[in-house]
């Protein structure tokens, strides 16, 4: 293959370091353990048919998934704050299953 038919070949270089790629990943991970945490307790809730309590982990797990989507390893200091708060918030979702 070619240097000029890689996949690679157009792809620049990145503005982040390999740490803070690494860290997004964390905090990628972290937020993906959170909202699918969010998807079991909206699944208990609507088979004991609590729809109020269905509706606002709905909601939660919304501005988590959120987030994500504007999440870049660029902002370091966002994917820490996210990796921080993601821990203590799984743990307490566990705690309610």
């Amino acid at each position: 293959m070619t240097e000029q038919n890689s996949v690679l070949a157009h792809t620049g270089t990145a503005s982040w370091t390999a740490e803070d790629g690494t860290a997004y990943e964390v905090a990628l991970e972290g937020n993906s353990h959170v909202v699918g945490a969010y998807s079991g307790l909206i699944a208990r809730a609507e088979e004991t048919g609590d729809a109020d309590r269905a509706a606002e982990l709905t909601a939660a797990q919304g501005n988590w998934a959120a987030r994500r989507k504007t999440l870049t390893p660029e902002d370091r200091s966002e994917v820490d704050e996210l990796t921080a708060e993601s821990a203590p918030v799984l743990q307490q979702l566990r705690s309610e299953r």
